[in-house]
């Protein structure tokens, strides 16, 4: 009877209150947040970076309106300047209710088919210019009301024309938008996804536009 009660006894020593449990639930949760923010910011700082593989390059690059131009890559730019500091962008499209990083302003040069016409055979590079550094996006945008270019649309592709009515680049269908055509088809990290909606336009307030350039003025 003594080592029946005494087993009991032991028994009830080992037992665990809700509370604690939930205390051992909520730490794990929390190792398993800061190793996935981790595992973010360590591909953000990648993007940042200079050199790329060619493989880990977006080259996503979507038709969108808004009132600018995006890249993700440090690596898609020919001439850039980092940001001085740390400048976020609150009021935008992709999320109103994040905060988007700018890391960087520069000039983005892209090679592209000029015509659906003529299957893609010739090619012209569009210079982008003023082109926004966010490391988080999850593509590039080219706003084509800021490349001072006309277009037109159909069911099977877009087409943009420079002022003589020449075309100077094409899109087509691509994860629910329209996507530049670039010369040679480079193949690099997608992270669109087929049959799934996204709205990938930004726009950004004239107070952050000031900030931002006010910012890569000093």
């Amino acid at each position: 009877m003594l080592t029946t009660v005494a087993a009991e006894h032991n028994t009830m020593r080992t037992m665990r209150s809700h509370d604690e449990f939930t205390l051992d639930a909520d730490a794990d949760a929390a190792t398993a947040d800061a190793a996935t923010a981790d595992a973010i910011d360590d591909d953000r700082r990648k993007r940042t970076k200079t050199t790329h593989a060619a493989s880990r390059i977006c080259y996503d690059w979507m038709v969108v309106s808004g009132n600018c131009h995006y890249a993700r890559d440090r690596a898609s730019f020919t001439h850039y300047r980092a940001m001085p500091r740390r400048t976020l962008v609150k009021n935008n499209i992709f999320n109103p209710h994040e905060e988007l990083e700018v890391a960087g302003v520069g000039t983005v040069e892209l090679r592209v088919c000029r015509t659906v016409r003529d299957g893609g055979a010739s090619s012209h590079v569009l210079v982008l210019e003023d082109v926004l550094h966010i490391p988080e996006a999850v593509c590039n945008g080219f706003n084509p009301l800021l490349y001072g270019s006309s277009m037109s649309c159909n069911m099977e592709y877009w087409e943009g024309a420079d002022r003589r009515g020449e075309p100077v680049w094409f899109a087509v269908p691509y994860a629910g938008g329209t996507r530049l055509v670039l010369a040679g088809s480079p193949s690099g990290e997608s992270e669109l996804i087929q049959g799934r909606y996204y709205t990938l336009s930004l726009s950004i307030t004239p107070q952050e536009r000031r900030e931002i350039f006010d910012a890569m003025a000093c």
